[in-house]
């Protein structure tokens, strides 16, 4: 199945109050901002402004269910104790820019 028709992420994030979303960046959206770069350009994830000004290299992409209010996710299917999460009416389903270990 393609994403033009994968109709659950756009059902299930419909459902996801608009406020919790506001100044988001979408999938389509960040094709077309990286689409005149140079294809190799590292990417850096920065912090998000509570520690500091730590940045890291971009080390995995990974689709979660997002948790706004918490600032948590959980992995799509079966995590590491073989739990599934049921996505509840606040949960967006979202695509994760994991940054390296910088140790």
């Amino acid at each position: 199945m393609g994403p033009d028709e994968n109709t659950y992420v756009r059902d299930q994030n419909a459902r996801v109050d608009p406020m919790l979303t506001l100044g988001t960046i979408t999938v389509a959206g960040l094709r077309s901002i990286l689409a005149d770069l140079p294809d190799d350009a590292i990417v850096v994830v920065a912090s998000d402004g509570t520690g500091g000004d730590d940045c890291s290299p971009l080390a995995d992409v990974e689709e979660v269910w997002y948790f706004p209010t918490a600032g948590e996710s959980a992995p799509l299917g079966r995590d590491a104790d073989g739990n599934v999460h049921e996505p509840g009416s606040r949960d967006l389903y979202a695509v994760l820019l994991r940054p390296a270990d910088r140790r």
